[in-house]
């Protein structure tokens, strides 16, 4: 479905937040800690757009009562942001920046109650089919998943074709994904989606500056039947939130109904 939320304020301020500098200095002051981003160059509008998804999650997050801690369990007293194009490794071939992956960090974990959440941002994520031996890696802008849940497989190891096996972390149930992109599904993003038909998650949400022309709107059969489109976060905050509250909703009711901690 699509969504278009109507904001209960000012016409100057329905024009705040999303894609520009003007709407992440404004998200900046809704997180509970300071915020510095390493743009590498001059910041595009999908940048911002990738950017400032990520605070709206994290301001939601807070509302929700969250406390924040870096990959490594200290709490957290600022958070550094590096957007760069996403990758499955480093020139090295050392590290995989794939979701599920032993060697993929989150770039926050916000503690809700006893639900503990891992944030990643600008992540792949490893998918495969049950019918065919081939491997997807789709990304997306921010993902979100209870380590609460986590359970595991033996799989061969993501970017190769040989016998190499590895334990590869999964919580289909609890996987909560969202995408920001600016011009709707084109060249490499629709390339992208594609490995999203096998991500078997429920929690998807496409949001886009723009309404993809009629020919993009193949939003559900690429896995994603929810899509928020504005070009601002007056449009955009009330359904990101709502959703990102009951996805958390959700997830702290799988824990009380006796999941593992």
């Amino acid at each position: 479905m699509s969504v278009r939320a109507r904001f209960p304020g000012s016409q100057h301020e329905a024009r705040q937040i999303v894609w520009n500098r003007q709407d992440f200095d404004t998200l900046k002051r809704h997180v509970p800690f300071p915020v510095f981003v390493d743009w590498e160059a001059r910041p595009s509008a999908l940048k911002y757009g990738h950017v400032n998804s990520l605070l709206a999650v994290i301001r939601a997050l807070h509302d929700q009562g969250g406390t924040f801690f870096d990959a490594s369990g200290q709490s957290l007293t600022s958070l550094t942001i590096t957007p760069v194009r996403r990758k499955l490794t480093d020139q090295h071939k050392s590290i995989f920046s794939i979701v599920g992956h032993e060697t993929a960090r989150p770039i926050l974990i916000a503690m809700v109650g006893k639900l503990q959440v891992d944030v990643y941002f600008n992540q792949h994520f490893f998918a495969k089919t049950e019918t065919t031996y081939r491997q997807y890696f789709p990304s997306a802008s921010v993902i979100l998943r209870p380590r609460n849940f986590l359970g595991w497989d033996l799989v061969p190891s993501p970017g190769s074709w040989g016998s190499d096996i590895i334990s590869m972390t999964h919580d289909w149930v609890g996987t909560f994904v969202l995408e920001a992109t600016e011009s709707g599904l084109t060249g490499q993003v629709r390339r992208n989606f594609r490995g999203y038909k096998f991500v078997p998650a429920r929690d998807k949400l496409f949001l886009s500056r723009r309404r993809p022309p009629l020919t993009d709107r193949r939003l559900r059969n690429n896995g994603f039947p929810n899509v928020i489109i504005g070009d601002h976060m007056g449009i955009c905050w009330p359904v990101l939130s709502r959703e990102v509250t009951r996805y958390i909703e959700e997830q702290s009711g799988r824990l009380a109904e006796g999941g593992t901690s």
